[in-house]
């Protein structure tokens, strides 16, 4: 693995700090996001999850740097976050890949516009191509693939700028299930191979549970953080599919537990 790559394996422990939003709606203040405080720790896949309106999607942005708190801060291995930065990778719903350009010149693009000439030279993209199953389609257009193929064009160029923490705003969301579960699975193996530290939003119960190694679950507006879940059954590593998380004896009562939060939220 070329040193651009391993620099994605470096400890990097992400805290939110009593994070508030609020913003203006006509001369009147809105609170989205009141005091959310969460520790993600190194190599570990941190969920956001709750009902729709809680503000998941807001936290994600304010750990990007996109958008600033209204109170509290963001720490990225000790040091606060003031915006956006390649050690923060972003990966979105919707498809975005520049239309004009090739597979390989989309997951190159971060590399160039930084000027990381080693990484390009060392194989950083032919590298991730691979670990998503892309380089039979390096030179073909994005309009020419599928909606999950697009979706790896995505993950690999977001993978190809070595950032610290992988941050994903319900990435599958816009897939068709069969898909879907195709994505949530590769997306289980390049975490764990690439010993990555990823936050991601879904709405997705099941997803949560077949992904995170803690939930953090948000209550309806203004989004606070209700209760931390830690899944027992991700502990050892050793669920990587569908059929090995629905038939874990702890995974029904948690999804119980958490379907209920869901409706206790009014998100059912």
């Amino acid at each position: 693995m070329s040193s651009a790559v391993s620099a994605i394996t470096e400890l990097s422990g992400l805290q939110a700090r009593q994070l508030g939003k609020v913003f203006s709606d006509r001369g009147r203040e809105v609170v989205a996001v009141d005091g959310v405080s969460f520790s993600v720790e190194p190599r570990q896949v941190c969920i956001l999850l709750g009902p729709s309106g809680c503000g998941k999607s807001t936290v994600l942005r304010m750990l990007a740097g996109l958008d600033m708190p209204s109170s509290g801060d963001v720490l990225l291995g000790g040091e606060q976050v003031r915006g956006p930065h390649r050690d923060r990778g972003m990966v979105f719903q919707g498809y975005t890949s520049f239309p004009w350009l090739k597979v390989r010149q989309n997951v190159a693009y971060g590399l160039k516009i930084n000027g990381d000439v080693l990484a390009m030279q060392e194989g950083t993209v032919d590298y991730f191509l691979d670990r998503v199953g892309l380089t039979a389609f390096a030179e073909a257009y994005p309009h020419e693939l599928s909606g999950g193929m697009r979706q790896r064009v995505a993950l690999a160029r977001a993978l190809a700028n070595s950032p610290k923490v992988l941050l994903m705003d319900e990435p599958f969301g816009a897939l068709d299930a069969e898909t879907r579960w195709q994505m949530q699975e590769l997306l289980l193996d390049v975490i764990r191979k690439e010993r990555m530290t990823v936050v991601m939003v879904t709405h997705d119960v099941e997803e949560a549970l077949l992904l995170g190694d803690q939930i953090v679950f948000l209550s309806r507006h203004p989004g606070r953080v209700r209760k931390i879940l830690h899944p027992p059954f991700k502990a050892d590593g050793q669920i990587t599919t569908r059929e090995q998380l629905r038939a874990h004896p702890d995974y029904a009562p948690m999804e119980r537990e958490i379907l209920g939060m869901m409706r206790d939220e009014g998100g059912h």
